[in-house]
């Protein structure tokens, strides 16, 4: 149990793996690793614990976790017991001043991550962070206001989002959900729950 326990944590440690972003000319990224390029700049892609994708003029994707009971952000290498609810946080930060239409967003789940069914939420009130990465206090109210936002269905159909098998999918360019457009000068964030296997 011992040795079963401390395998499921260096797992844990690795929680931020697999997410796609999918943008008009296709950008995407896999089990941590960015490939191709964003408006013909190959140098904006590459490995990262948290993938991050930046893009001129100033795209940002993120996946980060929250602890649902209490809402503490989780850092990298930390360590949960099993059964533990966390809320993943995916966020794309526009701070272009043109809607970044059409974007989809992919995340494989591992199998350590069961998905809390009804969980998803999307938002994209929150106005675009200062930097780049955003502060874990930028974070914390993009998390906030995504908490309160509109929730999507599990599967797909015409709201912004859906959770079939392991993978989440966000926007149309994938499955059939409904387009995604990332509002000038905002973040479009979408968060859901997950339990520690």
């Amino acid at each position: 149990m011992k040795r079963q326990f401390r395998k499921i944590m260096q797992r844990v440690a690795a929680l931020m793996l697999g997410v796609f972003l999918i943008l008009s000319p296709v950008a995407q990224a896999a089990d941590n690793t960015g490939t191709g390029d964003v408006a013909g700049d190959g140098a904006a892609l590459g490995d990262s614990n948290i993938f991050q994708l930046f893009s001129t003029p100033g795209l940002t994707l993120v996946k980060t976790a929250f602890l649902t009971v209490g809402g503490t952000q989780l850092t990298t290498g930390a360590t949960l017991p099993v059964g533990t609810l966390v809320d993943f946080m995916i966020y794309v930060d526009n701070k272009a001043s043109v809607v970044i239409t059409d974007t989809s967003i992919q995340d494989v789940l591992d199998p350590l991550f069961l998905y809390q069914a009804g969980s998803i939420r999307t938002d994209n009130s929150h106005i675009n962070c200062v930097g780049d990465p955003c502060t874990a206090v930028e974070e914390g109210t993009i998390y906030t206001a995504a908490l309160a936002g509109a929730a999507a269905s599990d599967g797909v159909d015409a709201d912004p989002a859906s959770f079939v098998g392991v993978t989440l999918d966000v926007g149309d360019q994938v499955v059939g959900n409904g387009q995604v457009d990332a509002a000038a000068n905002r973040v479009y964030a979408v968060i859901f729950t997950v339990q520690v296997q």
